[in-house]
């Protein structure tokens, strides 16, 4: 009697996600649950101090063979130009979004207005939409993850992604793309 074959299992891919403070932690953390994939979080990486050496080392650091492919991506507010110019040197896939990674969280219930606004100001606005009323940066509620879960495919409709201005934008979308191709 043959023996079956069994058929070849499609590693999911390694992804390795820099970011820059604690609420782009959380977001990820809780992207990394729901998509059960395996993402790697480094937060509180410090935009002007980010270079290629740092990134290959903690690349290294998580290959298990050094034939394996990361994807790695650097997720940062876009809200100081030297850092942006910083972070355009390092040749991995940029999740920037401007003013802050909260104009993304109001994609999920709004269209973002088309105006240059402050991180302060994209804040104020998320606020006044259920469930972000209590929002406090680092922390997201079960409503607001269940929110930013249900809503993750239409938010890229309400946002631009293109930098080329001041006005507020959000490559995020590119990142969901990849964990639902992945999924």
């Amino acid at each position: 009697m043959p023996k079956k074959s069994r058929p070849n299992r499609k590693m999911k891919p390694v992804i390795l996600v820099l970011c820059e403070g604690e609420t782009e932690e959380c977001y990820i953390d809780f992207l990394k649950q729901k998509y059960r994939l395996p993402i790697k979080i480094v937060s509180k990486i410090v935009g002007s101090k980010i270079n290629t050496r740092l990134i290959r080392q903690y690349k290294k650091e998580l290959a298990i063979t050094n034939s394996e492919n990361i994807n790695c991506f650097l997720m940062y507010d876009a809200d100081v130009q030297s850092v942006v110019d910083n972070l355009k040197t390092c040749e991995e896939k940029l999740l920037l979004s401007r003013p802050c990674i909260e104009v993304w969280f109001l994609a999920h219930t709004q269209r973002v207005p088309d105006k240059t606004i402050s991180s302060e100001e994209c804040v104020n606005l998320l606020k006044k939409e259920n469930p972000w009323k209590d929002y406090k940066k680092g922390n997201l509620s079960f409503e607001q993850q269940e929110l930013l879960w249900e809503n993750r495919i239409s938010a890229s409709q309400n946002i631009k992604q293109e930098q080329n201005s001041d006005k507020p934008f959000s490559m995020m979308k590119d990142f969901i793309d990849l964990l639902e191709d992945s999924k």
